[in-house]
């Protein structure tokens, strides 16, 4: 079964790539050649340029030389009923043109974008990050938030029986993965960090009052009874530069790209007959 799946993928990559057949590197004198289909040698340079071509997942699996040979076979016979098609004059079908000139115009487009966006489009600077970083501080604010484990039970009783416990130093974590009813309760009822609004009132409320290693007693909410411990405090402040400098540099890159695309755009505008007759779309 796992052989069938994997012969799928290949077949499935293979559909990829029969596009890039046209335009393969011409044989070398000293380049071997690994299968003849037809009329048509493939060379081992061609094999390798096809191999490049596999998804990440893909490549994993034809680094053996046993599926190398079966991405060979897949490969040529792939080739071969290419070359079947080609006969039978499918290629001259207008559906089959149709679809030929939707991707190369797909690609060409692609192709033109990419070089002419990414050649203007320049790093920001130091200076640069640094700069959008104080004029927009507002969007690095962060509210107060605090790390939290807690253990959950049904009934108030449980519940003091085990916040005596705790305070006669019972271990927090082992007693939250023994009697806690949360799905945290596999990580001794750690919550990670949140803010007071992402917890109910009644839970928050406190939790947002006790110190660092300080725990409750019972806290009752819809769910049950909760015994709360902090663990960790981040007061309310502005991230730091260094958090957000690679996220900075991305957006002001996405910005320049964003410019760059319209106005070049707008300079083929001006350089050919571009009209609209949007009313005669219709409704």
């Amino acid at each position: 079964m796992k052989n069938f799946f994997r012969r799928i993928l290949l077949a499935t990559a293979l559909i990829t790539l029969i596009s890039t057949w046209a335009v393969l590197p011409l044989a070398a004198a000293d380049d071997p050649v690994v299968a003849e289909i037809g009329s048509e040698k493939l060379t081992l340079s061609q094999f390798q340029t096809e191999m490049k071509g596999l998804p990440p997942n893909l490549k994993q699996m034809a680094n053996d030389k046993k599926m190398q040979k079966e991405f060979l076979e897949q490969l040529a016979t792939s080739h071969l009923i290419y070359q079947e098609g080609i006969k039978q004059g499918l290629d001259k079908e207008p559906l089959v043109q149709s679809q030929i000139e939707d991707a190369t115009r797909k690609i060409v487009l692609a192709t033109l974008l990419q070089r002419e966006i990414e050649s203007r489009v320049k790093s920001p600077t130091e200076k640069d990050i640094e700069q959008y970083y104080q004029t927009h501080a507002d969007e690095f604010k962060q509210e107060k938030q605090v790390r939290a484990r807690h253990i959950l039970v049904e009934n108030e009783a449980t519940a003091k029986k085990i916040a005596a416990e705790l305070k006669d130093g019972a271990d927090f974590v082992a007693l939250a993965k023994e009697s806690s009813s949360c799905p945290s309760s596999a990580k001794g009822g750690d919550l990670g960090f949140f803010t007071h609004d992402r917890m109910v009132k009644e839970f928050a409320d406190v939790a947002f009052k006790l110190k660092k290693d300080e725990t409750s007693d019972p806290v009752k909410t819809k769910f049950g009874y909760h015994i709360i411990q902090v663990t960790e405090i981040k007061e309310a402040g502005v991230t730091p530069l260094a958090e957000v400098k690679t996220a900075i540099e991305n957006k002001l890159i996405q910005a320049q790209k964003s410019q760059v695309f319209q106005d070049y755009i707008a300079g083929l505008k001006k350089k050919s007959t571009f009209v609209l007759h949007p009313e005669l779309i219709g409704e």
